[in-house]
């Protein structure tokens, strides 16, 4: 049996189906985060979750594959935010006119009720002519699985306002707020640099963690793993290769945590469906739309989760555009990289790196303004202003924190296992120092293009590149063969951030971006990039000698 759980965009369907399937998929408190249909079977019934659609005539790609689920559905449940059932009728009616077994499974009846409304589930039932749920995700699935009576008469008489009221719906003192063009933006701007301040300030949280981190790592588990090996090769594969390279890496948890903290209190509070809102104007004036937010602060944490979200663009050429400028917003993976070069410049790095990822916004939305193709009008949800549950921001910080841990355990380490191996092997597989080995032939033959950054070292030159297959592998490949740090000066440094900042994104994002947007469209934004990332380092370097 096939269950699709189908509604409007920003109801709560992803999260009962992480409830009805015990699985952690992404949500958002905005449209756009399930951008494709996802499934999984359950004691012999398949649960598949859609994305967000307003009715049966699609208006993006992500609608279509919705509208094409639901009628190979055997069983719809429509989920509806109770804060809007009135707006969600159409879909409602829409849906009960495929002649499916369709059930109702109303969202947010808590806020609902806080703001005086309320809702008859039995005479709603009774006005839509369908089973009405409004409990927890558990009734719901002991009614699934006890079987529903989807046969409800619809009783003409019933009145939609005697099954419910929406209550005081004018905007409260804190909507009033944020909805406010300036004020929205500010706000954004200052949680964007207090999220900085408190992971990259040396006395604040994140740094004194990530201190801590290093220390217990790199230090004292290292020592205490490689002080009984006696071979050499493999007392520096584990010390350096392991916890060198990927400990090194995994110390910036703490400061990935704060990253994400922030992120998710923006999403769950409702500010960033608010900033979206009020900012479409200015993002249009960059040919971009308001929509494009969402996106924008996506990027502050994974480019190719980002680009993901533009599948709800009616407009290819607006989508296209996004997909173009995003790699230009500085992910979280970029973070390490970041402090790897500059911390040993700057006692205080918190400015500093403010400063990149500042200029990587600027930098995004002129290219967008630069770029040619079609606008995209902003069509959202824009959800209410509250404080999120801390037990909602604690499951969402854990998803990412658990994604990244598993990125440097998994691929991260195996490039610094086989980066080991290349800088500590000859071609004839002698055990050689790092000046010797093959990899150090083969990065000095790269080294040339960096030079006019002021970078003299093939080590630095081989960790720029290796950002191409993840930006945390520059980090872990400085770490893995610099132990004393990069050792460049404040232009060089300046220079190779600038170039970390403008490169292309890393391998998942190129291969998100060939889905949506085809291989050559992809290729010629990756050529476009790389030649401004080497002409930015080039400048700024030249500036800062200057």
């Amino acid at each position: 049996m096939k269950i699709v759980l189908a509604g409007a965009p920003n109801a709560g369907k992803t999260t009962l189906f992480n409830a009805l399937t015990r699985s952690n998929l992404r949500t958002g408190n905005f449209h756009g985060v399930t951008t494709s249909a996802a499934s999984k079977t359950v004691k012999g019934v398949t649960y598949v979750d859609v994305p967000g659609a307003y009715n049966f005539s699609p208006y993006s790609m992500e609608e279509k594959c919705a509208v094409e689920e639901i009628k190979s559905a055997d069983v719809i449940i429509n989920v509806v935010d109770s804060l809007t059932l009135a707006n969600s009728l159409g879909l409602t009616k829409a849906l009960l006119a495929q002649n499916k077994n369709t059930a109702v499974y109303l969202t947010k009846t808590a806020q609902l009720r806080r703001r005086g409304g309320s809702v008859d589930p039995e005479k709603l039932a009774g006005y839509l002519g369908a089973p009405v749920f409004c409990g927890s995700p558990k009734q719901l699935k002991k009614a699934l699985q006890s079987g529903i009576n989807f046969n409800v008469k619809k009783h003409p008489r019933i009145l939609f306002d005697e099954a419910y009221c929406g209550g005081n719906q004018a905007l409260n003192a804190a909507d009033r707020l944020f909805y406010n063009n300036i004020f929205s933006l500010f706000f954004f701007i200052a949680s964007i640099t207090a999220m900085f301040f408190l992971a990259f300030h040396p006395r604040m949280p994140g740094a004194l963690l990530k201190g801590l981190a290093e220390d217990l790592i790199c230090v004292k588990l290292s020592g205490l793993v490689t002080a009984g090996i006696q071979s050499a090769a493999l007392a520096s594969f584990v010390s350096d290769g392991v916890f060198g390279g990927i400990g090194g890496v995994l110390s910036f948890l703490p400061q990935i945590a704060v990253l994400y903290l922030m992120l998710t209190f923006l999403d769950e509070s409702g500010v960033m469906s608010a900033l979206a809102f009020t900012t479409d104007g200015i993002f249009q004036k960059v040919k971009l739309s308001g929509r494009a937010a969402f996106s924008l602060v996506s990027g502050f944490g994974c480019t190719a989760a980002a680009i993901l979200t533009t599948r709800g663009y009616s407009t290819p050429g607006a989508q296209r555009r996004t997909i173009a400028v995003l790699p230009f917003i500085p992910c979280g993976a970029k973070m390490p990289v970041f402090l790897t070069f500059l911390s040993p410049l700057f006692k205080n790095p918190f400015p500093a790196i403010t400063c990149f990822y500042f200029a990587g916004v600027l930098v995004t939305l002129a290219a967008s303004a630069i770029i040619r193709g079609g606008e995209e009008g902003l069509l959202s949800e824009v959800a209410p202003i509250s404080l999120p549950s801390p037990k909602t921001v604690a499951i969402k910080l854990c998803f990412y924190l658990k994604g990244f841990i598993i990125k440097v355990t998994g691929p991260v380490a195996v490039f610094c296992c086989v980066s080991w191996v290349l800088s500590h092997f000859s071609v004839t597989f002698a055990y050689v120092p790092p000046e010797s080995s093959m990899l150090a032939a083969l990065s000095r033959a790269i080294l040339p293009l960096f030079m006019p950054m002021g970078v003299s070292d093939w080590r630095i030159a081989y960790a720029a590149v290796c950002g191409f297959i993840a930006k945390e592998n520059v980090a872990a490949t400085i770490a893995l063969l610099c132990p004393a740090g990069p050792g460049l000066g404040l232009a060089a440094t300046m220079g190779v951030c600038t170039f970390i900042l403008l490169c292309p994104a890393c391998v998942s994002a190129f291969s998100s971006s060939c889905k949506e947007a085809g291989l050559k469209f992809t290729l010629e934004c990756f050529f476009i990039q790389l030649a401004m990332a080497f002409a930015g380092g080039y400048i700024v370097h030249f500036l800062f000698l200057l």
